[in-house]
């Protein structure tokens, strides 16, 4: 039995430092951590090389700066993983708007 649900949505990040075809994927989506048919809305990170999707395998992300642009993979997944709540809405608008602003 699978734990996740087909993903809601996904955003794929080129991870070339582990291998020219790994990406980072991280899904929204649905899980259900003790296989027991009760999911529950996640963020998760997986790992992929070229077409296949790594199941079993831990997503390790590197914190180390890419070049050119100097931001680590940890900078980039989570950022998609802000953008993949702000796409679907994951968060209680009323208390984003209590925040004051920058």
């Amino acid at each position: 039995m699978a734990i996740h649900q087909t993903p809601i949505d996904y955003i794929d990040i080129p991870a070339p430092q582990h291998s020219e075809d790994a990406y980072y994927r991280v899904v929204y989506g649905d899980v259900d951590w003790q296989e027991i048919q009760q999911y529950n809305r996640a963020v998760y990170v997986l790992m992929g090389y070229g077409k296949t999707i790594a199941y079993r395998r831990v997503a390790h992300i590197l914190t180390t700066p890419n070049t050119p642009n100097d931001l680590s993979d940890f900078d980039k997944v989570m950022a998609a993983m802000q953008r993949l709540k702000d796409r679907n809405a994951v968060y209680n608008d009323k208390k984003r708007e209590k925040q004051p602003s920058i």
